[in-house]
């Protein structure tokens, strides 16, 4: 199963990078789905100190747009190969969001939280390299 496969059979109408006009879509798509496995976590785990700062953190990352990955959505090309690599990061934070729906301890989603801000400045930094339009 590729990327796109996994990623279409995880969220109904993923909308993907390589339509220029769904671009803004995905993204809301993707936070959206780790945003529902963060507040779920929240619920479940009720994490304070520092953990509970870090979750809200990363909520709040995903409840606005994050305009500077909107910019450089809009500017960079996406051909083949950017296309498959945030394919790639987008499955790798859907597998990080079903980690953090799992985790049954605080360590646990320390972890997941770290992989989570990890992927998603990965995404920006994979879209925001690539070359202009």
């Amino acid at each position: 199963m590729t990327d796109l496969e996994y990623l279409q059979a995880r969220i109904a109408g993923y909308a993907d990078y390589a339509n220029a006009a769904a671009r803004h879509q995905v993204d809301k798509q993707i936070r959206a789905w780790l945003g529902e496995a963060l507040t779920d976590a929240r619920e479940r785990l009720n994490p304070d100190g520092a953990l509970g700062e870090r979750l809200d953190g990363l909520l709040l990352r995903c409840e606005f747009s994050d305009q500077r990955v909107i910019r450089a959505a809009d500017h960079a090309r996406f051909g083949p190969d950017l296309v498959d690599r945030v394919h790639q990061l987008d499955r790798g934070i859907v597998e990080t969001a079903e980690g953090i729906r799992a985790a049954a301890s605080a360590d646990e989603l320390s972890s997941e939280l770290d992989d989570a801000a990890r992927l998603l400045d990965e995404r920006f930094g994979a879209i925001a390299d690539a070359p202009s339009s």
